[in-house]
């Protein structure tokens, strides 16, 4: 396989590139390394200002204190670790940094066809219709696999191996929860905002209300948006305006599409499913540089509510491939069922199950549903690693996404808050009461809204064609 246009030699490995737009640090040697793909930023004040520096450390004290170590980490990476001759790959706490992995071994890389292009050859694809991520860890090529979170892979031996949750998590009340939630992100926002432009989205949602209260808190400077161009988003453009008027912010609607064949035929490649797709190039119209932040408020519902209308159903559990593939069937839209029904649906079931099965083996995913609510699990592991991740890789043609609270021991603190508490999204509103209750003076997702229709101020408003 050639080298692919734009990437140069990686430290350290032989055959390791990266793209000349990636973020990578590195410490060690031969016989022990930490390798930083991306962004790996520290959440609270203990730690110091080099963060690989700090895991290369805790790299030598063993395995098992590493992935615990990185575990007080958020961003958006993978991490390479080990020695020559006996390399592992571990990505962030969601997954939101794509690792994806030759099955037959060998080869790893941050995009599903690069791995296809080492192979050689004509890829198989898998025709099967999917939403919401390919069922299990498979992906539409059936050559290559998706790293999962909770789990790294084992690149000398081929292997997958789960670190993460072997024992219950503890209780946290939601003050407590609220609280180290706020901080710690805050912390992370002011570190990877510093000499870097901050462009903050912001819609009608709880995700998006809380990234604002975070932002705010950190006292940073950043810019807010809203994209869309018809009435699903209506509202949201609505009340972000009115939102970002109310806490004086610069606030830019996007609401042109900008179509560029070449720019679909690159997006194409680098993912096998879009996310939004459409607005890409009017997003890379809209950030300053690729280096500017991207903040998002994904993966949040992790640590709140999730699948809620699924959890009373026994046959749905995520305990069993079964239940997985029903459960995933169950999240599949209207449009994606009749491209089921025409593929054929026991057909396409039993992909499903034999794929979850898989998945179930190779992450161990068995052994720890008795540490932690399956569904919560499932929705993390699954959902997060299988579909929302490669929404991220569509953001890297305009900034660095980056979701504060994606750090492990801050989700596992929000889990920790009793499940009612936590389906009433208690945490999240008192985390946004504590920077002002104002914040929440806007309703949340309101069903209408009586100024939708209002004419947004004209310097406040901008059209990327």
């Amino acid at each position: 396989m050639s080298v692919p246009s734009g990437y140069v030699a990686g430290p350290l490995l032989e055959n390791f590139y990266v793209h000349t737009w990636t973020n990578i640090k590195y410490a060690g040697d031969s016989s022990l390394f930490v390798i930083i793909v991306g962004h790996c930023i520290p959440t609270q004040g203990n730690q110091t200002e080099k963060p690989v520096a700090d895991l290369l450390a805790a790299l030598r004290q063993g395995e098992s204190y590493f992935l615990y170590s990185l575990g007080f980490y958020t961003g958006r990476h993978a991490i390479i670790f080990g020695s020559v001759g006996d390399v592992r790959v571990v990505n962030d706490a969601t997954a939101m940094r794509t690792v994806f992995y030759a099955a037959e071994g060998g080869i790893i890389a941050s995009h599903a066809l690069l791995v296809e292009r080492a192979l050689g050859g004509r890829p198989a694809i898998n025709q099967v219709p999917f939403q919401y991520g390919f069922p299990g860890n498979r992906t539409p090529y059936e050559r290559t696999k998706v790293l999962t979170a909770n789990t790294y892979y084992w690149l000398t031996a081929n292997v997958v191996r789960r670190f993460w949750p072997f024992v219950q998590l503890e209780p946290y009340g939601v003050d407590a929860a609220a609280a180290e939630t706020l901080q710690r992100s805050a912390f992370a926002l002011r570190y990877i905002s510093s000499n870097q432009p901050v462009r903050l989205t912001l819609t009608a949602g709880l995700d998006s209300r809380a990234i604002l209260a975070i932002a705010l808190h950190a006292g940073i400077e950043f810019q807010t948006y809203t994209y869309g161009d018809n009435t699903l988003t209506d509202i949201d453009r609505a009340v972000a305006t009115e939102l970002a008027e109310k806490f004086s912010l610069r606030h830019d609607v996007i609401n042109q599409r900008f179509e560029d064949p070449a720019l679909e035929k690159r997006l194409r490649e680098v993912n096998y499913m879009d996310h939004h797709m459409p607005w890409v190039g009017s997003l890379m119209d809209y950030y300053p540089s690729p280096e500017s932040v991207a903040v998002l408020g994904n993966s949040l519902e992790i640590g709140r509510s999730n699948t809620l209308s699924a959890r009373r159903y026994r046959n749905l559990v995520p305990n069993s491939a079964e239940s997985m593939a029903n459960l995933h069937y169950r999240r599949v839209g209207v449009g994606k069922r009749e491209a089921i029904k025409a593929f054929g649906h026991e057909r396409y079931m039993e992909i499903s199950r034999q794929a979850f099965q898989a998945f179930i083996y190779e992450t161990s995913f068995d052994l720890v549903t008795t540490s932690m609510n399956p569904f919560d699990l499932f929705y993390w592991e699954h959902r997060m690693s299988a579909w929302q991740s490669l929404a991220m890789n569509e953001r890297d043609f305009y900034g660095h996404s980056f979701v504060p609270f994606n750090s492990r021991s801050i989700f596992e603190t929000m889990l920790g808050v009793s499940e009612k508490e936590r389906y009433a999204d208690a945490t999240v509103y008192r985390m946004i009461e504590m920077v002002d209750p104002e914040l929440l003076d806007l309703p949340i997702n309101p069903k209408q809204w009586p100024q939708i229709d209002a004419p947004a101020r004209a310097e406040s408003v901008v059209g990327y064609a």
